[in-house]
């Protein structure tokens, strides 16, 4: 639990004889009752190449809005910054700076928090997301990155996020189209399915970085045979593998997978 607010909960592991310089993976997944098993999925891996997870739950007061960073009095990322800090307190290594993936849910507030604090993250891994922030002017977060009164300190600035290096994963199986919508106006700038969002938020991405004349630092991976689901995209997708190999440029074999996820 988190010390200043037992409300909400994270997970921590710290691998054998780490050091105050072990790198920090933050994982935000999807809201699930097997949250915890899917963190055990990136364990052995982070055991084997010295780096410290951080997962928080998401749960709380929080929960209904993470996705969207949440609301002024419920902000999902002030809860990271409180696991951040807590981390830091204990273990006495530097959290100001970390590796970030997302999935699903967990995917939606990863690239958010990226694009609001990009000083914060060194690279990230997006998986799944099932609706983006394009880099629009002229459209209110979460859709575009017009500020909004919802979070009125919460600012955007192109030449710092897309400094940052980002791999975007999503399975081609994942092309359900979705029950719930959005307006016919964001729907029809997204597009109708995660894999086609994916594929138009990273083009618009890139087509911003060239505005701003900057090299592009996003890449789209489509994992072919898989959908979005946690279970299918670790087993046959090799997600685990993709994450540590996109954030470390570490390889990890099958022993340093854990098949305990769901």
């Amino acid at each position: 639990m988190l010390r200043s607010d037992p409300t909400n909960e994270y997970l921590l592991y710290r691998p054998t004889g780490a050091s105050i310089d072990s790198p920090l993976l933050v994982v935000v997944l999807g809201v699930s009752r097997h949250w915890q098993q899917q963190v055990a999925a990136f364990i052995p891996a982070c055991e084997r190449l010295g780096v410290t997870l951080l997962s928080p739950s998401m749960g709380g007061a929080v929960r209904a809005g993470y996705r969207s960073i949440g609301r002024q009095e419920h902000r999902a990322d002030e809860l990271l910054h409180d696991c951040l800090r807590e981390v830091s307190l204990h273990t006495g290594i530097d959290a100001t700076r970390f590796r970030l993936f997302g999935h699903s849910s967990g995917a939606q507030f990863a690239h958010r928090y990226l694009m609001a604090h990009p000083h914060r993250v060194e690279s990230a891994v997006i998986a799944c997301a099932r609706w983006y922030t394009f880099p629009d002017t002229a459209r209110k977060f979460p859709f575009g990155i017009r500020p909004t009164k919802r979070l009125p300190d919460l600012a955007f600035n192109p030449e710092q996020y897309l400094r940052v290096r980002m791999i975007v994963l999503d399975g081609t199986l994942d092309t359900e189209e979705e029950v719930f919508r959005h307006s016919d106006q964001i729907s029809a700038q997204q597009g109708k399915n995660r894999l086609e969002r994916a594929r138009r938020w990273v083009a618009a991405m890139r087509a911003q970085a060239q505005v701003h004349a900057m090299p592009p630092m996003i890449e789209l991976i489509e994992i072919e045979g898989v959908g979005h689901h946690f279970g299918p995209l670790c087993r046959e997708g090799r997600l685990v593998q993709r994450v540590f190999w996109s954030l470390f440029g570490a390889t990890v074999d099958e022993e340093s997978v854990s098949t305990q996820h769901q």
